[in-house]
């Protein structure tokens, strides 16, 4: 009896253990599926000149801001200046708003813009992998490869609008604008916001979120002296309720300086346009029919200045 107990648990401790083993081999499995795989890209050593933009004299510059999913705004805002014919001359984009001014910039088209951010799923663009947790959650591939396939140009010069996408040098900390070259990792490169996405390499150098430095690059659009400076800021209002323990704290006081970082990177834009987006998290993806409506009706609220302005520096509709 004794030793038929002893079998019976030596049967059950295999056992166990055969399933955990599965179980184990299941997860690396998974993980091995959710390997960082980038699109097939030929990026040149270094950065190529930008023909198409260095001699731009552009009449209207439209500045599109950070914001992760607050950036489906942008489509609405787009829409109106669309279909009120005010023309774009050159588009500068800083993360999310380098996503959608580089879609608008390949085909200047509101309705086929709207379509494609309605449609895009969020698994396909933000690339989750616990593999690549200690570079950045979300490697980026997934933005690349969702670019490569709603993009009719692969670089630069083949937009239909000149575009620049805004992004910042690990390591001097300073601005640096793409504006030539592949777009998919410019824009990746515009878009990696620490600590959920991985930084990006390219040209030898390491970049991260333009936003976290100059979320509405109106000083960028400044450098190609244009008569008109439109800027999208895509700023929130603070939650009413008061945080209640120390790291909410922490939180809102990182909120609170974004919302300065944004006024004073607005600043020097000759109209500002701010939807009404309310807080909404990073990674949010319903209500993108709402933020883009936001997007239209702070758009229509500036129509009657930009018309002015337009008239009085001279620029024709």
């Amino acid at each position: 009896m004794f030793l038929k107990l002893i079998n019976l648990g030596q049967h059950f401790i295999f056992v166990k253990i055969r399933k955990l083993s599965m179980i184990f081999f299941i997860f690396v499995l998974l993980l091995s599926s959710c390997a960082t795989q980038f699109p097939k890209i030929d990026i040149p050593n270094t950065e190529p000149p930008a023909k198409k933009i260095d001699h731009l004299h552009p009449r209207v510059v439209l500045v599109l801001g950070s914001g992760s999913a607050r950036g489906f705004s942008h489509a609405g805002v787009l829409k109106v200046l669309e279909d009120n014919h005010i023309p774009i001359d050159l588009i500068v984009g800083t993360s999310a708003g380098s996503i959608v001014g580089s879609l608008y910039a390949d085909n200047p088209s509101a309705d086929s813009l709207q379509n494609i951010l309605l449609t895009a799923k969020r698994n396909e663009v933000i690339d989750f992998s616990l593999l690549n947790i200690p570079s950045g959650a979300v490697s980026g591939a997934g933005l690349q490869y969702f670019l490569i396939k709603n993009l009719h140009a692969a670089s630069f010069d083949q937009l239909k609008i000149p575009f620049v996408a805004v992004a910042v040098d690990l390591q001097s900390g300073k601005i640096h604008v793409f504006k030539s070259g592949p777009i998919a990792p410019a824009v990746n490169a515009s878009s990696a916001a620490p600590p959920f996405f991985r930084p990006v390499k390219i040209y030898g150098r390491t970049y991260v979120d333009g936003g976290l430095i100059d979320p509405v690059a109106v000083d960028v659009a400044k450098q190609f002296h244009p008569k008109i400076i439109i800027a999208v800021m895509l700023d929130y209002p603070l939650p009413n309720s008061l945080p209640s323990s120390s790291p909410r704290v922490f939180l809102r006081g990182f909120d609170m300086m974004l919302l300065k970082l944004n006024e004073s990177s607005a600043r020097g834009a000759d109209i500002i346009i701010r939807p009404d987006v309310g807080y909404i998290d990073m990674f949010e993806e319903n209500g993108r029919a709402k933020l883009m409506h936001a997007g239209e009706v702070a758009a229509k609220k500036a129509l009657p200045n930009i018309r002015k302005l337009l008239e009085k520096k001279k620029v024709s509709i």
